[in-house]
């Protein structure tokens, strides 16, 4: 899309549905409805989802920067 065209409705939708069915969002969704005797568990795990996805950014990162 760097060329200026448009992008189709269509591919933006399957876009959204692949993000909202993504883990992190749906460990976002289990802190904020779940009920709380379950909310800090919930958050420890959604906290690792976000710093793993974190560690391989930097690692892929430092690959980039080696070449």
């Amino acid at each position: 899309m760097a060329d200026g065209n448009e992008i189709p409705i269509r591919v933006l939708r399957e876009f959204a549905e692949l993000v909202l069915r993504s883990e992190l969002v749906e460990a976002s969704r289990q802190v904020l409805e779940g009920p709380p005797e379950f909310a800090v568990g919930r958050a420890l795990e959604l906290a690792s989802l976000v710093l793993g996805v974190r560690v391989v950014d930097d690692s892929e990162n430092g690959k980039e920067g080696a070449g």
